[in-house]
């Protein structure tokens, strides 16, 4: 009973900084969306308030390897919503998303204000965000996405969907593997966001819990410039297979890039 006790009084006291943390980041949203010249640095200011979520939610990261410094498209295993301010507190980086978010209350607003790029599914719509995609990358910046295309428990890894590697390929910069894992019982128990799974519920089990840890580990980058969006699909998912040491399928295996060494 104690324990119960104290998992509520601590999901209290961190939902309240949670709150308190969202009126800092509508504020920010605010100004950017004011910010008609674009001054400001999206992306790193969306890394900032992540670091901070991060922080209130007990959420401990313990990262290996770097991220390329160039301009890069990094690609990641889809676990929980809590992977994108893992990844942003990590790296600057712009996310795409699915089309619904930008409705979302808080998290669309925060989510528009941070630069992300929206794909309407079913609409035809991939053209137009590839191009937009390979136009960014071009001119300097860098993109993150879950090529899953859907988020799974992390015990493996559903076949990555080739075509979102067509802007890499466009803009001949470097794709950036990132390989997620949430260790220990709570990470594995918790973190996933999956199923019948609504952010709501997800968020209070999350503020209860004392401490989740997640493991990012940044593998060697792949040259995009004179590969098929296939074969660099393929590789991209072998390495960070191979980091996580889940059984590789087949076809990536063979075209498995070296990890990054633990920095």
């Amino acid at each position: 009973m104690p324990a119960r006790v104290f998992a509520v009084t601590r999901a209290v006291l961190r939902g309240a900084l949670v709150i308190v943390h969202l009126v800092i980041g509508l504020l920010m949203a605010v100004a950017a969306g004011l910010d008609f010249f674009e001054w400001l640095d999206r992306a790193r200011l969306a890394g900032w308030w992540h670091r901070v979520l991060l922080r209130i939610l007990g959420v401990h990261v313990r990262r290996h390897g770097q991220p390329t410094t160039a301009a890069h498209l990094s690609v990641a295993n889809h676990i929980s919503w809590l992977d994108i301010p893992v990844i942003n507190a990590s790296e600057p980086v712009r996310f795409v998303a699915k089309s619904e978010i930008r409705n979302w209350p808080l998290a669309g607003w925060l989510a528009t204000a941070a630069g992300s790029f929206y794909l309407r599914r079913g609409k035809g719509d991939s053209p137009r965000l590839l191009d937009r995609l390979s136009v960014y990358l071009r001119n300097g910046g860098s993109v993150a996405l879950f090529p899953e295309g859907t988020t799974t428990d992390g015990s493996g890894m559903l076949r990555f969907h080739a075509r979102m590697f067509a802007p890499a390929i466009e803009a001949r910069c470097a794709v950036q593997p990132i390989a997620l894992r949430y260790d220990g019982v709570d990470g594995r128990a918790i973190a996933p966001f999956i199923g019948d799974d609504d952010l709501l519920h997800h968020v209070l089990r999350v503020l209860m819990v004392a401490r989740l840890d997640v493991e990012v580990t940044y593998c060697a980058p792949i040259e995009a410039n004179g590969r098929e969006r296939t074969d660099l699909a393929n590789a991209a998912q072998a390495g960070i297979e191979q980091a996580l040491g889940l059984q590789p399928n087949p076809v990536a295996a063979s075209t498995a890039p070296p990890i990054a060494a633990a920095a």
